[in-house]
This record gives C-alpha cells, structure tokens and sequence, in this order.
C-alpha cells in the first residue's frame, strides 16, 4: 500500500505527451536515468532534474529518502522491459513496462524529458491502471 501512496505522487509530477516522431538519444538518456534510478545513484539523477522538479525534491537526499523505498519494495526489474517514446512539441516521454521481482503487476516508468534531456516529470504506477 505505501508503494502506491508514492506512486501516485510521483504521478503527479509527470506530464504527457502525445504522438509524433521522437529523439532516438532520449532512450538512452530514459535507460540511463532509470538505471540510476535502481541503483540508487540518486545524485546525477537529480542533477538532471529541472528547476520545478528540484521544488519537489529540493536535495538528492530528499529524492533518495522517498523514491528509494519504492526501489526496494519493488526488488530487481525482471524479464524484457516494453520501451516507447513518445514527443509533444519540446518534450519527450520515456516509457518502460516492466515486471518486478516482489511485484504481483507490471510497472509504468515514465520521464518526461526537454531536449537537453532535462527531467520535467517522472512516473512510477502500476501498468495497468
């Protein structure tokens, strides 16, 4: 249940986006970041992180605090992830589904990213909802 009391705020800081023909680097910016995100390399991750996502988590160690815990309630990703990018205007969305080692539902990952591969938003929520 707290896994998803997280989820859903993290939610919140995401943005859409909408269909059209995306950068090909910001997949491997999105695989970087979310491998940063599983190892808990929270430092570079929030470096990357925009000014309005630094209001939410103003240190890495606030981004560490909150977003580790589901880290490790989660476990390891198994299996192949379904990746898919997605442009709206200047932003693109990194989407990654996943299965997870102590998670009984797939998983959405999402990060919103500018061109300079800037993190606007990031999601974290079951896949399916």
């Amino acid at each position: 249940m707290r896994v998803f009391i997280r989820v859903a705020i993290l939610s919140a800081l995401c943005l859409p986006g909408a269909c059209s023909a995306p950068r090909q680097d910001a997949r491997q910016q999105g695989r970087a970041y979310t491998d940063w995100f599983y190892q808990r390399n929270f430092e570079p991750l929030w470096d990357r992180f925009s000014p309005e996502m630094k209001q939410t988590f103003p240190t890495p160690e606030s981004l560490a605090s909150f977003a580790g815990r589901t880290v490790n309630e989660l476990g390891r990703e198994q299996g192949s992830p379904l990746e898919q990018l997605v442009q709206q205007d200047t932003l693109t969305v990194y989407s990654r589904q996943a299965t997870f080692e102590r998670s009984s539902h797939p998983m959405l990952l999402q990060w919103t990213l500018t061109r300079d591969g800037m993190v606007t938003g990031f999601l974290l929520r079951p896949a399916n909802q």
